[in-house]
C-alpha cells in the first residue's frame, strides 16, 4: 500500500479504497455463489473464479494509474466471493454428515493460513522484487490452483433423471428457505458477533501493543502466533467436537465462553511474553466456533441448498467485517481508552453466548 500509494501520489483515504472495492465484490457475489455452487458444478466454477482472479491479481503489475487498479480490486473481490460456497458444497457432498464439521474445520482453517502465509512473505518479496512483480507471482500461483483442481476434485454426480423430475426448484429456492428458518437468523446474528471479534483482533491488536509500548514488529508477531493457533484450532475443532460426542451446539456455546474469557485476559496482560501466549491460546479458541456455525447452517439446509446457506451465513458474518472499524474507531475517537476495544468484544461475545442459546440442538 506505501509503495502504490508513493508511485501514484494517492491519499490513505484511495489506498483503503482498493481493500473496501475487494470487499464490495465479495460481497455481491456470496449470495450469487451460493445459488449457482447449489444448482451447477462447483469444481468449473472454482476453476473460472481462480482463473480471473489470477488474471485480475498478475494485472496490477501493470496498472498505469490508481482507477484501473481499483476496478481490478473489484473484479478480484467478485471472483473470490464465489469460492467459499463451491468449497463447502464440495466438502457437504464427499463427507457424511457425522464427518461435515471435520471437513469443515480443515476447510475454515485457510482463511487464517492465507493471511499468515501473505504477511510471513509479502514484505521480503516486495523488498526484493518490488510490488509490481510480486502481484505478478501471486496472480501466477493461481495456475497451480487451477491444476490441483483439474487433478483431485471430482464433479458432482448429477441426480437421477427420475428424481430430477419429481422435484425442480426455483434458483432462488435455497435463499427461501434459509430466510424462513428462525434457527439461521439466530446462527447468524450470534456469529456476526463472533466475527466482529476475531476480525476485530486483526484490526486492533497490533494499535494496542503499540499503547503498550511495543514495536510493530512485535505487535506483527503475536497477530501471527494468533493466526497460527487458529489454523491448529479450526483443523482440531471438528475432531475434537467428535471426540467428545458433543453436538455442535454445546461445542459452540463452550467454544464461545472460552473466548469471552480470553479476551479479558488477553487485555490485561502487560509483558510482549504473557501477551503472546495470550495470543497463541486466544488464537486457538477463537477458531473453534467457526467450524460448527457453518456446520448448523448446512445441515438445517440440507445438502441441496447447503451452499447456498454456507455463503448466505458467511455474507451475513462479513457485514460485522465491514462496520466494525468503524465502531470501534468511534469507541476510541470519543474516549481515546485502548482498554475499551476488548471490553467492547466482551459485550459481542456476551450477546453471541445469549443467542446461540436459544440454538436447536443437531
Amino acid at each position: 500500500m506505501t509503495d502504490v500509494s508513493n508511485e501514484f501520489a494517492i491519499n490513505a483515504t484511495q489506498a483503503g479504497l482498493y481493500m473496501s472495492a475487494f470487499f464490495m465484490g465479495y460481497l455481491v457475489t456470496q449470495i450469487p455463489g451460493g445459488l449457482m455452487a447449489d444448482k451447477l458444478q462447483p469444481k468449473y466454477i472454482l476453476i473460472v473464479c481462480t482463473l480471473c482472479s489470477g488474471l485480475a491479481t498478475a494485472l496490477m503489475s501493470v496498472i498505469p494509474g490508481y482507477t484501473p487498479g481499483l476496478l481490478l480490486r473489484i473484479i478480484t473481490g467478485i471472483c473470490s466471493g464465489c469460492v467459499m460456497a463451491s468449497c463447502s458444497k464440495i466438502v457437504a457432498v464427499n463427507f457424511a454428515p457425522q464427518e461435515r464439521a471435520i471437513g469443515m474445520g480443515i476447510l475454515l482453517a485457510s482463511p487464517p493460513f492465507g493471511i499468515t502465509l501473505a504477511n510471513s512473505i509479502g514484505n521480503p518479496l516486495n523488498a526484493a522484487m518490488g510490488w509490481r512483480k510480486t502481484f505478478l507471482l501471486v496472480g501466477v500461483l493461481a495456475a497451480v490452483v487451477i491444476a490441483a483442481l483439474l487433478l483431485f476434485v471430482k464433479p458432482i454426480p448429477k441426480a437421477p433423471a427420475s428424481a430430477a423430475a419429481v422435484k425442480k426448484p426455483g434458483m432462488l429456492e435455497g435463499l427461501k428457505v434459509f430466510f424462513a428458518d428462525p434457527q439461521q437468523l439466530i446462527l447468524g446474528l450470534s456469529g456476526f458477533m463472533f466475527m466482529f471479534v476475531t476480525v476485530g483482533f486483526a484490526t486492533w491488536a497490533n494499535t494496542y501493543a503499540g499503547t503498550l509500548g511495543f514495536t510493530r514488529a512485535q505487535g506483527g508477531m503475536v497477530i501471527i502466533a494468533y493466526s497460527i493457533a487458529g489454523i491448529v484450532g479450526s483443523c482440531l475443532s471438528g475432531g475434537i467436537a467428535k471426540r467428545l460426542k458433543m453436538s455442535h451446539k454445546n461445542f459452540l456455546l463452550i467454544s464461545l465462553v472460552l473466548m469471552s474469557v480470553m479476551t479479558l485476559v488477553f487485555s490485561f496482560q502487560r509483558s510482549y511474553s504473557a501477551l503472546m501466549i495470550a495470543g497463541i491460546v486466544y488464537g486457538f479458541v477463537s477458531y473453534l466456533p467457526s467450524t460448527h456455525y457453518t456446520t448448523l447452517a448446512m445441515q438445517r439446509a440440507g445438502d441441496q441448498y447447503s451452499a447456498t446457506a454456507a455463503s448466505t451465513q458467511n455474507l451475513l458474518f462479513q457485514i460485522s467485517s465491514m462496520v466494525q472499524p468503524a465502531v470501534i474507531g468511534t469507541i476510541l475517537d470519543m474516549n481515546n481508552n485502548y482498554a475499551l476495544i476488548w471490553y467492547s468484544f466482551f459485550a459481542c461475545l456476551v450477546i453471541s453466548v445469549v443467542v446461540s442459546f436459544a440454538v436447536k440442538k443437531d
